[in-house]
């Protein structure tokens, strides 16, 4: 599991982040690696998400790296975003678990079932930064925000 060197205060939420590439040997962490950089490393969710980003070969790790995850970060909000086979994975996890990953945080999810460089989008940013704004208004108020607040 890795995670961007980034101040826990200084952000609104974690994303959690499973490429298009699962991971199948010690010579593909390499790209793996250096995809995840350029897709979420370009500055896009600096102040908005710390990225954590496990290397995951099947739905056993992935429910470990979560477990670990939830053991050691399980008091802030999160995201899934998630690519190809790794989307995939995610979108199964949510699934099973919705309403307990809810409870626990889960803010939104963003999923494709395509593996390509520019998934990662400035609305996904937005959407994130308002995910995060209306649950501190909930909060804080006990009520959602109105739409007049929000923007929408």
């Amino acid at each position: 599991m890795r995670e961007d060197a980034v101040r826990q205060f200084s952000v609104g939420a974690d994303m959690i982040y499973l490429q298009g590439v699962l991971y199948t040997n010690v010579s593909a962490v390499a790209g793996i690696t250096a995809y995840v950089r350029s897709e979420v490393g370009k500055g896009k969710f600096t102040g908005v998400a710390r990225v954590f980003a496990p290397l995951v070969a099947c739905e056993e790790d992935l429910d470990r790296a979560l477990e670990w995850y939830f053991d050691n970060c399980g008091d802030r909000w999160f995201v899934f975003v998630g690519e190809g086979a790794g989307g995939a994975l995610l979108k199964a996890y949510e699934e099973r678990r919705s309403d307990e990953l809810r409870e626990m945080g889960l803010l939104a999810s963003f999923y494709t079932e395509n593996s390509h460089e520019g998934f990662v989008k400035d609305w996904m940013v937005r959407a994130v930064r308002d995910a995060v704004a209306a649950r501190r208004y909930r909060e804080q108020w006990g009520r959602d925000m109105p739409a007049e607040a929000s923007g929408k």
